[in-house]
């Protein structure tokens, strides 16, 4: 084989190809990290239920399995728009309660269908007295760009946003700003609101990244051997006497 590499395409292609390898090879990194974090939130979403914890140690405790006893505090209940539920439209019900220590906590306690959105529409969700619930403390999320203002003055809420729902319905300084929580679907029949199942998803796309990277950096491998193929510098085989250079 013989092989003349062409100085202004070999100093164009070789950073290119560094630059291809070293992005699939930081995807992989990132996908092993990835999995790393999902089994860790996966573990302590199926750990042992603790109790609501301070709010200063959140971030130590996302999706960690709490259990919360108190009141539902039915009066200030708001219905997320958009959601669904097995390809069905419908609502999120986020309900404060108020814990035995007197602090209050935002609860999604699940999905309803569109026909069920106003509280009098489901008298039975409609709990008094103390409860128990099962729920994965979430940590506050960033509402999406394109996703609309809350209105609380048409009633019409598209995030949960902590500030906006305590300074809506005046929920004082015991509300719990660090974190909520998502209320888990007990075993058996759906029952309104339809709870949370135990599914951490993060997202963990990597590996195609990885792949698409690793990908181009073959086919940047192929076009420059093609190139110098059709160009007379790389001939495979004895070489012969008379070739031009």
């Amino acid at each position: 084989m013989t092989f003349r590499p062409a100085l202004w395409m070999t100093v164009a292609a070789v950073p290119a190809l560094c630059i291809l390898l070293w992005l699939g090879t930081w995807q992989v990194m990132r996908m092993q990290w990835k999995d790393a974090l999902i089994a860790d939130f996966t573990s302590r979403a199926m750990a042992e239920a603790i109790a609501p914890p301070g709010g200063e140690s959140a971030a130590s405790h996302q999706f960690r399995r709490i259990v919360a006893q108190g009141n539902w505090m039915h009066d200030a209940e708001v219905q997320l728009i958009g959601r669904t539920f097995e390809g069905t439209a419908g609502y999120h019900v986020i309900t404060p309660m108020q814990l035995r220590d007197g602090r209050i906590l935002l609860i999604n306690r699940g999905w309803v269908a569109e026909d069920y959105r106003t509280p009098s529409s489901r008298p039975s969700t409609l709990t008094e007295g103390e409860v128990r619930v099962e729920a994965i403390l979430r940590l506050p999320v960033q509402k999406g760009r394109f996703v609309p203002d809350n209105a609380p003055e048409k009633d019409d809420w598209f995030t949960l946003s902590i500030p906006d729902i305590a300074a809506h319905h005046q929920l004082g300084d015991t509300l719990i700003t660090t974190y909520t929580a998502d209320a888990l679907r007990p075993d058996g029949p759906y029952v309104l609101p339809i709870g949370a199942a135990v599914e951490i998803n993060i997202p963990n796309d990597h590996w195609h990244y990885a792949l698409t990277w690793y990908g181009l950096a073959l086919g940047l491998i192929g076009v420059y051997a093609s190139w110098h193929h059709q160009a007379g510098r790389l001939r495979f085989g004895a070489g012969r006497e008379g070739d031009v250079s």
